[in-house]
C-alpha cells in the first residue's frame, strides 16, 4: 500500500504530502528514530504483563489494576 501512495502521491498535480521530503535526509532520520524508539516502548509495555505474571506471580486481576490504572489516570 506504501508504494500505491507513493505513485499516487506522484501522479496528482497538487500532493498533500511533498514528494521531497523522502530525499530530506534530516527528515528521514528522524522519522527512522521516531519508529524506532515507539517500537521499542510498544515492546517494553506489550512485556510488561507478562513480566509481572512469571517474575512476580501476580495474578490477572492485579496485573490489570497495576497497569489499568496508571494508565489511566495517564490520559486524564
Amino acid at each position: 500500500s506504501f508504494l500505491i501512495f507513493v505513485k499516487h502521491i506522484r501522479k496528482v498535480t497538487d500532493p498533500f504530502v511533498d514528494p521531497g521530503l523522502g530525499k530530506n535526509i534530516p527528515f528521514m532520520i528522524g522519522v527512522l528514530c521516531g519508529g524506532i524508539i515507539f517500537g521499542t516502548v510498544a515492546g517494553f509495555v506489550s512485556m510488561v504483563p507478562y513480566m509481572m505474571k512469571d517474575v512476580h506471580q501476580l495474578s490477572t486481576a492485579e496485573i490489570g489494576s497495576v497497569i489499568i490504572f496508571p494508565g489511566t489516570m495517564s490520559v486524564i
